[in-house]
């Protein structure tokens, strides 16, 4: 079941090269439209250069009707660890399906697998110009091209996700999640909302965002949640997508599934998250929710879900991370554009109160430790567990995430 997660780039693809390429990481590559090579020792350097080079030449990196121009497109195809996939058949599926959807335009695939388990996955840059044409690349129905991987999947006996809702497939493994929205609100809780009345569907959002923000396991969620007054349990195993079912512990009749929450509060999603290294060190976090759990603070709960929720959101990997942006976003002053100039000190403050409460609780090193390199049977080095002696270690979902948002981005 290959998973596809699309980036918008709206800078040149510099900063994505040095990221994808940063020590030998890289354990293989693919190029369409391009004239640069693989080296023999596995690294490649020069495609972003063609990449802003053609892009500028047809002036597609200026704003277009008033927005910021999507420079480039980054895909990011994640096998799912049950296939047992490897590099090869992974080489294969993404070249097909990137030379079926932008075999005009210039692409970079730069596999990694720099994740906990050591599953290979594609990095796919495609530059927003035509190669023959000159027009700008145009992604009509962005839903197509994951639908289409589902099907290259099948095709080639891997797991896949199921588009009929109302066929029974045993091959597949779910359907397609109910929302893609954050958070979900039906027509009931909108008009309750709009009345200033009390949803208690919104309540247990709230209460799952707080619990979300410091789980790390399955465990851990279900205990915070039921400290927070809120029992999980799975749905029936005949429905026709598996997923958690939220109620109050003192009135069980409240009941709602994790989707209909938003897609975060669903068991794929949950479970997805929990899979992924992270930039916290974990013995805090698990000292931090069990300090609460004892003694049932939940104000003190919810301040540290906030805070956590903004690290997240900002993808800060250390102190140092965070003063930078800090720094930065006092620089900027009142060079904010004015749509978001009152956003601007809410947003500062967010921040710094994120940096008081990692610094307070030590949940993330003061500065971004290095790697410790070695060889893991292939041309070109990866790395290993980070060298911090806390165990702290570094998220390539946020570090893929961070390089393509610059904090430039996030400060306007």
């Amino acid at each position: 079941m290959p998973l596809v997660k699309c980036i918008n780039g709206h800078t040149g693809c510099a900063a994505t090269e040095r990221y994808l390429e940063r020590g030998g990481r890289a354990i293989g590559h693919d190029f369409m439209n391009l004239d640069c090579m693989e080296r023999d020792g596995g690294d490649t350097i020069g495609w972003a250069a063609e990449m802003d080079e053609l892009r500028n030449l047809y002036g597609n990196g200026e704003p277009y009707r008033g927005k910021p121009a999507i420079t480039y497109r980054h895909y990011i195809v994640s096998p799912d660890p049950a296939d047992g996939i490897d590099l090869g058949r992974l080489r294969e599926l993404s070249v097909a399906w990137a030379q079926r959807h932008f075999g005009d335009y210039q692409v970079a695939i730069v596999y990694h697998d720099d994740n906990e388990h050591r599953i290979p996955h594609a990095h796919i840059v495609v530059n927003n110009t035509n190669v023959e044409t000159g027009r700008r690349l145009h992604v009509p129905q962005p839903k197509e091209l994951n639908r289409d991987l589902q099907q290259m999947a099948r095709e080639r006996g891997l797991g896949y996700l199921a588009d009929e809702h109302h066929l029974y497939d045993k091959k597949a493994k779910g359907s397609s999640c109910r929302t893609a929205q954050r958070e979900f609100k039906g027509r009931a809780e909108r008009r309750i909302e709009r009345e200033g009345g009390y949803s208690w569907v919104a309540d247990i959002r709230e209460r799952a965002r707080t619990a979300r923000a410091l789980s790390t396991d399955e465990a851990s969620y279900r205990e915070l949640l039921g400290v927070l007054g809120v029992e999980l349990s799975l749905n029936s195993p005949n429905a026709r997508r598996r997923d958690y079912l939220y109620a109050f512990a003192d009135h069980p009749s409240r009941i709602v599934s994790g989707e209909k929450l938003g897609w975060p509060y669903g068991k794929g999603a949950l479970e997805h998250e929990w899979l992924m290294l992270s930039p916290f060190r974990e013995e805090k976090l698990r000292e931090i929710a069990e300090h609460a759990i004892l003694v049932k603070d939940l104000e003190e709960l919810r301040e540290m879900a906030r805070a956590m929720a903004t690290i997240k959101e900002c993808h800060f990997t250390s102190i140092a991370d965070i003063d930078w942006t800090i720094g930065h976003l006092e620089k900027q002053g009142q060079a904010v554009d004015s749509q978001n100039a009152d956003d601007a000190p809410d947003k500062l403050e967010k921040i710094r109160h994120a940096r008081r409460f990692a610094a307070d609780y030590g949940i993330l090193p003061a500065k971004e430790p290095k790697p410790v390199w070695t060889l893991w049977g292939h041309s070109g080095p990866s790395p290993t567990r980070w060298g911090d002696s806390s165990g702290s270690r570094s998220s390539s979902r946020s570090q893929e995430r961070s390089v393509d948002r610059s904090r430039d981005d996030y400060a306007r």
